[in-house]
């Protein structure tokens, strides 16, 4: 099966706003920054809100089509208890809002329709889904229905169960830290960061709310390190040139004994995070940020929202809550007497994973599904199977899901479904991965017994091999396969894997097993 990934046409439904921030806007640009690396046409529709950020999606060359800020019509009353919770971001009804973007959808004529908005639902989806081939929402809520084919969730929080009742069917998910949607400029910092965390000084703070920041929250922080009894070297302060509070935020920082300086609109966020001992800020989508680049944190939920995740994510050790800056006050106070605590950060690099996933034509690589778990149990009911993979005898069904569960738990180790046209195939995944020897082990099966020899082995493997490189950046992968097994020796020598047996892990070794290795 070919990988060759042809031009697609993808448009983006999106808002940014004083009130919505610039989260949602930010992903999807880092989005469409891959998509179009890999080919793809993109386009933005985004209401004319007020403090809106559009102009940030030009700067990098995407044409934005900005709809309407207001109600042009009588919009058809309905009950709010059946609406999003922040149906009111919208300004508009949502069938005004896909009305007017139906007209855009008839004219650029979409492959590929991309939400990410809370003020839409499974509503305004089906109406879009009429113009595309795939629909993929985003969102981190969980908290209402949608139509769609795709639903990522890169929240560290979220369950494998959180959209189960929420979803169509066929929707595939693509949940958790693996595909968090992270610019190139993290990647490219990222050594650097964590180099900086072996000193684990506290010299330098990042202080970031967001662009808006409507509650001064920066100036807040300014005020309690500037009454503390200890320097820094220096101080960075992150907004928007569009802050509410932006000239007072400059005048306060003008008169810090620190260094401080305010930085409005930057395009490099990552420098800035790498340099810093420590970050003092809100949720979002920077959470992610800084834990990929293990930069210790400070923070303070802004938004409802944001509770319950960032609860769960500091209970896992990744970052400290505050609800008071008297409270901030005590954390900075005792921080400044022991070391700053590292992080084990559990975010990679997703981008690449998630736009290669839309972008396939027909073989695509998903999160698993309960069913695909029974479905797996049937298909190692086969002894031509178990013999392939090295099974001695069929397992047993309570035994399988046992095993299931623990293997979709394991923070080592990743599995997916193989998806073909919709249809699950077989499983494929990652397990022992090294990142000091920059190795992992690759496993994959086909259970339907009519896909073997038709490229889905292939294209799953391409996939996979894309996913350790490009987001989990291994550049070696190691596969074993039964000296017996001809078909998948032959699979993978044409798949460029050469075989290297001196190097047999005890697991292996009284077995009749070929190691295999290939260098990304």
């Amino acid at each position: 099966m070919s990988t060759h990934i042809s031009s697609e046409t993808v448009v983006f439904r999106v808002d940014s706003s004083v009130q919505i921030g610039y989260g949602h806007l930010m992903r999807c640009l880092t989005l469409a920054v891959e998509l179009r690396k890999q080919g793809a046409e993109c386009y933005f529709l985004c209401r004319d809100l007020s403090g809106h950020n559009a102009s940030i999606l030009e700067k990098n060359d995407f044409t934005v089509y900005l709809l309407p800020a207001k109600e042009t019509e009588q919009s058809p009353t309905c009950h709010e208890e059946a609406m999003p919770w922040h149906y009111y971001w919208l300004e508009v009804s949502w069938l005004t809002d896909v009305s007017q973007c139906m007209q855009h959808f008839k004219r650029l004529k979409p492959s590929i329709i991309i939400v990410d908005h809370y003020a839409l639902d499974v509503n305004w989806e089906r109406q879009a889904k009429l113009y595309c081939n795939k629909l993929m929402v985003i969102d981190d809520l969980a908290d209402r229905e949608h139509y769609c084919d795709f639903l990522l969730d890169y929240n560290l929080s979220v369950a494998s169960n959180s959209y189960q009742q929420l979803i169509p069917a066929f929707c595939r998910q693509f949940l958790g830290g693996k595909y968090t949607l992270l610019r190139n400029e993290f990647l490219l910092w990222r050594t650097k960061s964590q180099v900086r965390r072996i000193n684990n000084k506290l010299e330098s703070i990042l202080v970031t709310f967001g662009g808006a920041d409507p509650d001064n929250n920066s100036e807040k922080v300014l005020e309690i390190i500037a009454n503390l009894p200890f320097k820094l070297v220096r101080i960075n302060v992150v907004v928007s040139d569009k802050a509410l509070h932006l000239q007072s935020l400059k005048r306060f920082a003008s008169r810090m004994s620190i260094s401080t300086k305010i930085h409005t609109n930057v395009n490099n966020m990552a420098e800035l995070m790498a340099v810093a001992d420590l970050a003092i800020g809100s949720g979002g989508g920077s959470t992610y940020e800084r834990l990929f680049l293990e930069l210790p944190s400070l923070l303070k939920p802004i938004a409802k929202n944001q509770v319950e995740p960032l609860t769960q994510m500091s209970e896992q050790g990744l970052f400290t809550l505050f609800d008071s800056y008297s409270e901030l006050k005590s954390i900075l106070l005792t921080l400044w007497d022991t070391k700053i605590p590292k992080i084990e950060s559990p975010v990679l690099f997703g981008v690449p994973l998630v736009s290669r996933l839309l972008l396939s034509k027909q073989v695509i690589l998903s999160d698993v599904k309960c069913w695909d778990v029974r479905r797996t149990f049937r298909w190692l009911q086969s002894k031509e199977l178990q013999k392939a993979f090295l099974v001695s005898s069929p397992p047993q069904i309570s035994r399988h899901f046992s095993y299931w569960r623990s293997l979709l738990q394991a923070k080592n180790q990743f599995v997916f479904s193989i998806i073909k046209d919709g249809k699950h195939l077989g499983n494929i995944g990652v397990k022992h991965i090294d990142y000091e020897k920059s190795e992992a082990e690759a496993w994959i099966y086909i259970g339907e017994s009519s896909e073997h020899h038709s490229g889905v082995g292939s294209a799953a493997l391409f996939l996979l091999e894309k996913f350790i490189k490009e987001t989990l950046l291994i550049h070696q992968v190691i596969i074993h396969v039964s000296q017996t097994n001809q078909p998948a020796l032959s699979f993978y020598n044409k798949q460029c894997y050469k075989e290297n047996s001196d190097s047999l892990t005890a697991e292996f070794s009284d077995k009749n097993v070929i190691q295999m290795r290939k260098n990304l």
